[in-house]
């Protein structure tokens, strides 16, 4: 076996992989967004999902990160939570199979919805410390590339059922998205099993005593006397305006074509064939050329998709004369150019944790996040925005934004750079 290619390297593979692939089934950018507009066909509520994802689990974080230093048997405390969290989406299936009314069978979603979220981020910094301890550092984004692609893998099998789901006439919607939703947490509650599989190869101890007062303070420090970390925090605020475009593409095809059922459940595949394109070339983009490939190539994606999108919004009979299909085909890449652009998660996750001290790994963690809580609204102003004005201003905007990221971007830490950095902090 390649050095570094060992049982840690696979379990959290597996662990990821099989997360991906539950993940699938509550993507705001598929299955979400196409509940949301079957429900209640609101833009708004699905600026509403996108913001209680980004805010809940910003929130989830701060909340977890203090306790990492506290934690004494990483893999063990993770499977316990995950075993809890990951039975909510089989919880979101009871009232579409009670037979609720839209409204309420809604509102039950996104209340569940954000209780999945704000407990993964309370996850996420012990997992990103275990990741950091197990994984060998070239080789963390690799895993994380390949997890993404593996669990599109699986994510497209399970499509093959979800697009079954969505088209057969045989089910009334409330059962084809309870289905939808138990399948998810079936899969979700595989990713507890894997995570014991991981042994921590430095575990702490002598725990410290938790000081929550005594964490945030020295975050403003850490800020003030990292050049680095200064240049990603600027060029990390407007990415999310972009970024939060991703979300409406599906509904903006659904609203600019005339799809029929089947071709609506196509536009969920897209998502999951760009997840699967785009961790393997943002894994091997950060395996060869590190971290900062993955946000420069993930921003240029979001300005390109969204060039697509107004193209389309000006002539919706794009390429007709050439054949009928023509403008379906065009809807689908770009679908799958903005999957595969909302991966840009796991470059930033690891570029914050490159450029941290060992000791202060939970501190750039949370730094990378609390960034995000201004945008976190951004979501429900846009699906708002767009209620009102129409699709095209919106993308036209987040497209100048996601280019001011790719400018700002440039001033980040080469892969060379970051090994040099690493060992000035050894």
């Amino acid at each position: 076996m390649k050095k570094g290619y060992d049982r840690n390297y696979w379990a959290l593979l597996m662990e990821g992989t099989m997360f991906n692939g539950g993940a699938a089934t509550i993507a705001t950018s598929g299955v979400v967004a196409l509940f949301i507009y079957t429900m209640m066909e609101s833009n708004t509520l699905l600026g509403l999902a996108v913001t209680l994802q980004a805010l809940l689990f910003t929130f989830g974080q701060l909340l977890g990160a203090p306790y990492v230093k506290t934690i004494r048997k990483l893999p063990e405390f993770l499977c316990k939570i995950m075993a809890t969290q990951r039975t909510i989406p089989i919880l979101m299936a009871v009232p579409l199979f009670l037979g609720v009314s839209r409204h309420i069978a809604v509102i039950i979603f996104l209340v569940l919805f954000g209780m999945f979220w704000f407990i993964d981020g309370a996850n996420t910094v012990p997992w990103g410390e275990l990741c950091a301890r197990a994984v060998k550092p070239e080789l963390r984004g690799h895993m994380m590339g390949m997890m993404t692609t593996a669990g599109g893998i699986l994510a497209l099998l399970m499509g093959l059922l979800i697009t079954w789901l969505l088209a057969t006439p045989t089910l009334d919607d409330y059962r084809r998205f309870a289905f939808i939703f138990v399948l998810g947490g079936v899969v979700f509650l595989t990713t507890a099993i894997c995570i014991r599989f991981v042994r921590d190869p430095s575990p702490i101890t002598t725990p410290e005593k938790l000081n929550v007062k005594q964490f945030y303070a020295k975050i403003p420090s850490i800020i003030r006397h990292s050049k680095p970390l200064k240049y990603v925090i600027i060029a990390r605020i407007p990415s999310y305006i972009g970024l939060a475009s991703l979300s409406f593409l599906v509904l903006f095809g659904v609203h600019t074509l005339t799809l029929s059922d089947a071709q609506i459940s196509w536009l969920v595949y897209a998502n999951i064939l760009g997840g699967i394109i785009g961790g393997i070339v943002l894994g091997g983009a950060s395996l060869r050329y590190g971290n900062r490939a993955i946000i420069l190539l993930c921003n240029l994606g979001v300005v390109i998709a969204m060039g697509m999108a107004i193209i389309l919004s000006l002539n919706p009979n794009l390429g007709y004369a050439l054949h009928p299909s023509l403008g379906y085909v065009w809807l689908f890449a770009m679908c799958a150019l903005g999957s595969l652009s909302a991966s840009s998660w796991f470059g930033y996750f690891n570029y914050f944790i490159d450029i941290a001290p060992t000791n202060e790994r939970s501190e750039h963690q949370i730094i990378g996040q609390c960034i995000g809580i201004p945008f976190s609204f951004v979501g429900v102003a846009m699906g708002a925005l767009i209620d009102v004005h129409g699709y095209v201003p919106i993308f036209i905007i987040c497209g100048i934004f996601a280019s001011i990221t790719i400018v700002l971007s440039l001033r980040l830490l080469s892969k060379q750079k970051v090994a040099a950095l690493a060992l000035e902090n050894e």
